[in-house]
């Protein structure tokens, strides 16, 4: 069905997506537009980039520890706490670095890494920015699977202290979703992301995620909410 009311604006962001709503609400506002009536959160809610990227080298390292055999033993010496965040360092001094680049090379000039967007989310207070700009309904889903940002901000008590102003908030933790979008049996892991992620490229988005959204926009748009 297709649905049309200039009235009722539905937001929808994924990953980085996710992180900056508050920022699109925020200009909405500012710019004397009608107001947001929802927001949905998929797999970044409450999420920054940096802390994102601190929990994927920890997880990353808890894979290698907890892996038997040969190929745990060799990993354990290539992929340890200390070697990846001697490896983060360097990168944020490259990022931070007086002349403020735009881009920074990695991996011998084979790769090109946006300095500029990275010192950008250093300066960006997300949970700053839940409290002050999201006033409307707002959904949240990040699947237990995911290894890219931390599910726990979609336990509902804690998502409710995130967006204190929000008309309502409802919050989800599917137990197979990824980050993807789609879910999986079995563990997901981040040695086996490429893998993985190409293999669930091919498959529909996730049926319970589906089936979550579309009862909370049947509420939002339809039902009694304002």
């Amino acid at each position: 069905m297709y649905y049309s009311d200039k009235s009722k604006i539905v937001l929808l962001g994924h990953s980085e997506g996710a992180i900056i709503l508050p920022l699109i609400c925020r200009e909405v506002t500012n710019n004397g537009l009608d107001p947001i009536l929802g927001c949905i959160f998929y797999s970044g809610f409450g999420e920054n980039l940096i802390d994102a990227m601190a929990f994927q080298r920890a997880t990353l390292v808890d894979e290698v520890n907890s892996m038997s055999g040969p190929p745990g033993w060799v990993l354990r010496k290539v992929l340890t706490k200390e070697k990846l965040d001697k490896q983060y360092d360097k990168f944020l001094n490259k990022v931070n670095s007086p002349d403020e680049p735009d881009y920074i090379s990695m991996q011998c000039g084979l790769v090109k890494q946006p300095a500029k967007w990275i010192r950008e989310h250093m300066g960006y207070d997300v949970h700053e920015s839940l409290k002050k700009y999201i006033t409307c309904h707002c959904l949240a889903i990040t699947g237990m699977k995911d290894f890219q940002v931390r599910n726990e901000f979609c336990e509902t008590e804690f998502a409710k202290r995130l967006v204190p102003n929000a008309k309502s908030i409802e919050a989800h933790r599917p137990a197979n979703l990824t980050h993807v979008l789609r879910s999986m049996e079995g563990p997901a892991r981040m040695l086996n992301m490429k893998k993985d992620y190409a293999k669930m490229g091919k498959l529909p988005l996730d049926a319970e995620l589906l089936r979550i959204t579309d009862a909370w926009l049947d509420r939002i748009l339809f039902g009694d909410e304002k």
